[in-house]
């Protein structure tokens, strides 16, 4: 299932979002219990502002100096 009406983090990944729909976006679900985050720029479940890395934290609605949009 993909997320299409926020944008995630480009440094955000959990293991289906390595790949994308045949429209190009990122796989994510964030309705799913058993998702493993990880943030590209730590190599750890958190951001580089300690705060974790998470479908629902790391979108455009939040308010992470960290956060970057995805080209």
């Amino acid at each position: 299932m993909t997320e299409s009406k926020r944008q995630f983090c480009l440094y955000l990944r959990t293991k289906t979002a390595y790949f994308r729909t045949p429209d190009g976006e990122r796989m994510f679900d964030p309705e799913s219990s058993t998702a493993c985050y990880t943030c590209l720029k730590t190599q750890r479940p958190f951001g580089p502002d300690a705060r974790p890395a998470d479908a629902d934290s790391c979108a455009t609605s939040s308010d992470r100096n960290c956060f970057e949009r995805e080209a």
